[in-house]
């Protein structure tokens, strides 16, 4: 064989390789755009999702803020009354410290002039109601030792097994 029959015979193997690579190189161009076409197409279901999502979370939007709007509102209209509970508070508070202490000065008082009586019974015989009133105080005192007593030991039957 000679130069020009290998030379020959080359070319042809080489259009025909090239005939093979074409036809390839087609059929993979062919998928590839049926690729591209097939993500366009779900790109464009992604886009019409989204919109559609976009005017949802839109309105979600607005009707939170519409919401929190509205609590808002109805917060700040408690507000008034929590704080007429707060004042009340208070007011109890300074009219129990003041009760407690008028009370306080009563007894002491009271106390005092007991004890003046006391001291004073030997000499003469003190008036009525300074006795009822002594009677009072003892058994306000009783009845508030018994209380206290009962609540500490409330059922004394019950641990001594009667």
């Amino acid at each position: 064989m000679g130069n020009q029959e290998i030379l020959a015979m080359s070319a042809a193997i080489a259009a025909v390789a090239f005939v093979f690579l074409c036809g390839f190189l087609i059929a993979l161009l062919r998928t590839a755009r049926q690729s591209l076409l097939a993500a366009e197409s779900t790109l464009k279901e992604v886009k019409q999702t989204v919109e559609e999502l976009r005017g949802e979370v839109g309105k979600l939007a607005s009707s939170v803020n519409d919401a929190a709007f509205d609590v808002k509102g109805k917060l700040q209209s408690t507000d008034p009354f929590f704080a007429a509970i707060q004042d009340v508070g208070a007011i109890l508070s300074d009219v129990t410290g003041t009760a407690r202490k008028a009370a306080r000065k009563w007894t002491d008082r009271f106390q005092k002039q007991a004890e003046s009586a006391q001291e004073h019974a030997a000499e003469s015989t003190p008036p009525q109601w300074l006795k009822w009133a002594a009677i009072g105080s003892r058994l306000a005192i009783g009845l508030k030792k018994g209380k206290d007593y009962r609540a500490k030991r409330p059922y004394p039957q019950a641990k001594e097994g009667y």
